[in-house]
């Protein structure tokens, strides 16, 4: 049997783990940059004809949620398409 799950899965997690601390660093520096400029910034009010309009975060919340549906009908589509299909004979 291969070890190609495990090569893949100790590969995924060492670029996980390192997105992840990219991640950390960009909204700390994102934070301070916020900090250091907030107080000269103008306030801002949204035109009425714009708050009918969903939020970015509301966008980002319905696109990873559909996200997540593909990617679980497509790994159940796979799995099926597997266990339909004759099995390659070991070498």
């Amino acid at each position: 049997m291969s070890n190609y799950v495990k090569l893949a899965t100790d590969a995924g997690d060492q670029y996980l783990t390192s997105l992840a601390e990219m991640q950390e660093k960009f909204l700390k520096a994102s934070a301070a940059f916020a900090t250091k400029f907030a107080s000269t910034a103008p306030a801002i009010e949204m035109p009425a004809a714009l708050a009918a309009l969903p939020t970015a975060q509301e966008v980002s919340e319905a696109n990873f949620a559909f996200a997540q549906k593909l990617l679980k009908q497509q790994k159940g589509f796979t799995d099926k398409l597997f266990a339909s299909s004759p099995t390659p004979a070991a070498k």
